[in-house]
């Protein structure tokens, strides 16, 4: 039985890989080079206004929330822009996500020649723009040696501890970052209209939901079947974080 569904599996890869290219035009499409209000609110990427650029620049700016730790500490040289906890909490734990994924990518035996280190230093800033059409091709790839496999070393722990530590801060960010913001109930109501008029928003959204998925396809084809670590594929973002340190 299991020998049958291995080989359904491999004859769908040709379809599954079709699939991700599909989606991988879609994604780009609608999320970049759709005119305004065609299908989403918000400017394509050709179009994009002064206050959308200024957005992506402040969030840059606090990646990680380095600049608004040293300002917290007295380190004042420069000032953290001030954005809005929820939508900065969301930029970071989506960059923590793809930050986790270098490992992850580099363990996979599949197509060791290709530039993963190119392509996930690309997606750190354009995200599925680049992971989408990775995806795409990983599934015509054939699957490696189980003994050629390389082991878990000390990237992979320092990628999930620091993934781990933005990610979950991120979230506490979220409820009791920049108190001048409201409670929990106003930073709801912000990010729910930000949510159906900002197509950056709406991205960040779409990221972390196809983060989840590539998540469960790459770290289920290092953890053999019946590995008791397998089952962390299926708790999003924290799952790899774990996965990555154990």
């Amino acid at each position: 039985m299991a020998l049958s569904n291995f080989s359904k599996f491999q004859q769908s890869k040709p379809l599954i890989s079709a699939l991700f290219w599909l989606l991988s035009a879609i994604y780009i499409y609608i999320l970049l080079l759709s005119p305004p209000q065609q299908l989403l609110p918000g400017e394509p990427i050709w179009a994009v206004q002064p206050e959308t650029l200024k957005e992506i620049v402040n969030e840059s700016i606090n990646f990680f929330f380095i600049l608004p730790f040293l300002n917290a500490v007295g380190i004042e040289s420069m000032q953290a822009p001030i954005v809005h906890p929820w939508i900065e909490s969301l930029f970071n734990f989506a960059e923590a996500w793809i930050f986790m994924f270098l490992p992850l990518l580099l363990l996979d035996s599949k197509g060791r020649e290709f530039p993963k280190i190119i392509i996930w230093s690309l997606a750190m800033f354009l995200t599925n723009t680049f992971l989408l059409p990775y995806m795409a091709w990983w599934f015509t790839v054939p699957d490696g040696e189980t003994e050629d496999k390389p082991t878990k070393g000390l990237l992979s722990k320092i990628f999930g501890f620091i993934g781990l530590i933005i990610g979950t801060f991120s979230m506490v960010w979220a409820v009791v970052g920049r108190p001048e913001f409201g409670d929990m109930a106003a930073r709801s109501t912000f990010f729910v209209e930000n949510f159906i008029s900002n197509r950056v928003t709406i991205a960040f959204c779409v990221d972390v939901v196809l983060f989840y998925l590539f998540q469960i396809i790459l770290m289920g084809s290092l953890e053999v079947v019946g590995s008791k670590k397998r089952r962390l594929r299926f708790i999003p973002f924290w799952g790899l974080a774990v996965w990555l340190i154990l």
